[in-house]
């Protein structure tokens, strides 16, 4: 997602600011001694294994090495966030230190102690009982540690110190996505634990990585990871009934049920990791069958076209910063992005908790993957390379088995500025997973490495760019962003691409830009821009609270294709007047009180409005809805423009006339003012809703548009 380029934000103040930080109805459920109970990796399970979410000691770090600040932390809550229990300090730190003491259950005893961490951002220091066991770069994919030669009879004391540099322009060169502060597209940073930690026993050989993957032929291909050596015996069970078995890295599944969101089927595994008879290890996970792939200029899945129907998915929670604070959310967030109409969720320039991706894999939400962003500059900085391709491959090796996960996506535009570093990215990706398509930059600085042709675009007809047939597969990446704030559940005063009044204007916004993708295009799919607010950003479905801003069967009728425009009667080509100059130029086009004021006065002075009324001076004509004017008259600062349509409707009709114009406009219906707007806009800016009521008959609809610089021109359509 960006900030500008095509359209300017539109900042909105029709709203009350929020009163502090909004909660969601699931932290009530947060216990501060026991947070997120359940089993945090549900890809590589194990029965025996003891929780360390809960309450620790926690301080900030200065560059000396001195402690302040200490206090309580909730983990896996990021000190940021309201949940962690220290969220009120909003300074920027970026050394902090988590202390708290172990105690390792006596049936344990013969046993190896692995720590794991979900995921710590981002340069992790761990000491037990004072001696060092591990350390770890990176803020998105989980490690673990061996930790049984540090530890002793009795309480052991754990300490965890994390370095998170913040300025890109300095030591701050690691992936970042959002995470830089709470300002335009950004939002407020994660420093440290954000996801759960936990230990668990193990023997002396046992399973360190599992990996289980299914395609649309029924083969299952188990990779393990081991510490020690034995041979690995896998279980496959359908609904419970055991349906193969094993020892072999491949096994084929006769007749294997297929995966796909409308049909999310999962087989159960048990890997067990023997030597000669005695099992030494075992977990248990699950695989779906299923194949993502391209074919004549289409996405395909299980080898037919499917068209991905996607919401921009940037996993922020008000209350917990990047962490999500139940189990239940996450459940709910997938089911809501469903039950709103989407197939699919791109998740935007962050890795997600675990459980999330287990909910899409058993609910049925296909995942386009992104990685986070750098905002250093690849192009040039080696040591932000280097940085940025460990954490990918991290990633990807840690993702790549998860049966959602059709579509990676390791660039977001032009961010980082990668450039050839893009191709070697793009060729790392197929290197380590040769089964999916790659975006290589969603949107903007597309290379000829992608397998896909990417477009962002923030106006009303997004569409436009996958009409035509090209070389690979087409999709709009970002589109919509139409903002409407509620009020009491707003983060801070914000913005958006575009802006609706009421729900039902958002809805009407969103049905013209969605329902083209239903026509005769070349898509492969959109993404929607967004599922939630996040912080100042109010263009979500839902608020950043969670709670949908219209009906959920309403949006879900529009993203499935259901609810297009009914459009009211047969309008004519336009015919234009020559333009009139102005000499009323605003110094910016920022919508400041002066330059709205130069626009009302070329509205009201300039130009012959009795002559236009009667049809007269009119030399130019146009096709189609949305007129260009600096395409048709020239580019000009400074002037105004006549552009009349007639409509014939073939009975008495109600309708809705849709205006959108750059930049004021003002409109007659058979002679008669029905409406202005006075401002600075582009004509993707807004969209002016009047209700009129029409005659059978024809009837002249007459604009008189006032441009103040750069883009001119304007639109009409009328709709049920």
């Amino acid at each position: 997602m960006r900030r500008g380029h095509l359209l300017p934000l539109l900042l909105i103040t029709t709203m009350a600011n929020a009163q502090g930080p909004l909660t969601t109805k699931w932290a009530k459920d947060v216990k501060a001694d026991a947070p997120r109970p359940e089993y945090p990796r549900p890809r590589m399970e194990r029965k025996e294994w003891q929780s360390l979410n809960g309450r620790w000691d926690f301080a900030f770090v200065g560059e000396d090495g001195k402690e302040s600040g200490a206090t309580k932390i909730v983990v896996p809550f990021p000190y940021e966030a309201a949940l962690s229990g220290v969220g009120a300090d909003k300074g920027v730190h970026d050394r902090v230190v988590y202390r708290r003491k172990l105690s390792i259950p006596s049936k344990w005893k013969g046993k190896r102690v692995r720590l794991n961490f979900g995921a710590v951002d981002w340069e992790t220091k761990v000491f037990v009982n004072g001696k060092a066991v591990g350390e770890h770069r990176g803020g998105y994919a989980p490690f673990s540690f061996d930790i049984t030669d540090a530890l002793q009879a009795g309480d052991n004391a754990l300490e965890v110190r994390v370095y998170d540099p913040v300025d890109p322009k300095g030591e701050g060169i690691q992936p970042k996505g959002k995470q830089l502060g709470s300002h335009s597209i950004w939002y407020t940073r994660t420093t440290g634990i954000w996801l759960p930690v936990w230990m668990e026993p193990v023997g002396d050989t046992y399973i360190e990585k599992l990996e289980a993957a299914g395609d649309m032929d029924g083969l299952l291909t188990i990779n393990a990871k081991l510490v020690g050596s034995g041979e690995i015996e896998t279980s496959v069970y359908r609904e419970g009934d055991l349906v193969a078995e094993g020892d072999t890295s491949k096994i084929r599944i006769p007749g294997a049920q297929l995966w796909t969101p409308e049909h999310p089927f999962l087989y159960s595994l048990v890997v067990k990791l023997k030597q000669g008879d005695r099992v030494v290890d075992e977990v248990r996970s699950y695989v779906a069958f299923r194949t993502a792939g391209m074919a004549d200029g289409r996405l395909t899945l299980n080898g037919k076209p499917y068209f991905y129907r996607g919401v921009l998915d940037q996993g922020y929670w008000p209350d917990g910063n990047y962490t999500p604070p139940t189990d239940d959310a996450l459940r709910c967030d997938v089911e809501t992005t469903k039950a709103l109409g989407f197939n699919m969720a791109r998740k935007h320039v962050k890795v997600e908790d675990p459980r999330w991706y287990y909910w899409c894999d058993r609910l049925g939400l296909a995942v386009w993957q992104d990685m986070p962003s750098s905002h250093a500059t690849l192009e040039t900085d080696t040591k932000a390379q280097e940085i940025f391709e460990r954490e990918w491959t991290e990633v990807v090796e840690y993702l790549r088995d998860q049966p959602s996960i059709l579509h990676w996506v390791p660039f977001n535009e032009d961010w980082g500025h990668p450039e050839a570093f893009q191709d070697e990215m793009v060729a790392l990706t197929r290197k380590l997973d040769p089964t999916r398509p790659i975006t290589d930059a969603s949107g903007w600085t597309q290379r000829d490495k992608t397998d896909i042709w990417d477009a962002h675009d923030y106006s009303n007809d997004p569409a436009k760019h996958v009409r035509e047939k090209r070389d690979r597969p087409q999709v709009v990446g970002e589109y919509g962003g139409v903002a409407l704030p509620i009020e009491g559940h707003t983060w801070s005063q914000g913005w958006g691409y575009q802006s609706a009044k009421n729900a039902e204007d958002l809805l009407r916004f969103i049905r013209r830009q969605t329902a083209p993708f239903f026509g005769e295009t070349w898509g492969s799919g959109y993404v929607y821009t967004q599922l939630t607010d996040v912080e100042q950003e109010l263009n979500g479905l839902l608020t950043y609270d969670r709670i949908p801003k219209a009906p959920l069967e309403r949006f879900r009728a529009i993203f499935e294709g259901k609810d297009k425009p009914v459009m009211v009667g047969r309008l004519s080509d336009w015919r234009v007047s020559e333009k009139t100059p102005t000499n009323l130029v605003p110094q910016d086009t920022s919508g400041s009180d002066a330059a709205k004021e130069l626009i009302g006065k070329a509205l009201e002075t300039v130009g012959d409005d009795a002559k236009a009324l009667k049809g007269e001076g009119f030399v130019h004509t146009a096709k189609g809805d949305e007129i260009d004017f600096v395409k048709l008259l020239g580019p000009t600062d400074g002037a105004v423009v006549y552009a009349e349509r007639t409509v014939e409707v073939d009975g008495d009709t109600a309708a809705d006339l849709l205006i959108a114009s750059d930049d004021g406009v003002q409109v007659w219906l058979d002679g008669k003012p029905i409406h202005k707007y006075v401002g600075i806009r582009g004509v993707d800016g807004g969209l002016d809703t009047v209700p009129v009521k029409l005659t059978k008959g024809r009837h002249t609809i007459l604009l008189k548009v006032a441009q103040g610089k750069g883009g001119w021109g304007a639109s009409l359509r009328l709709e049920k």
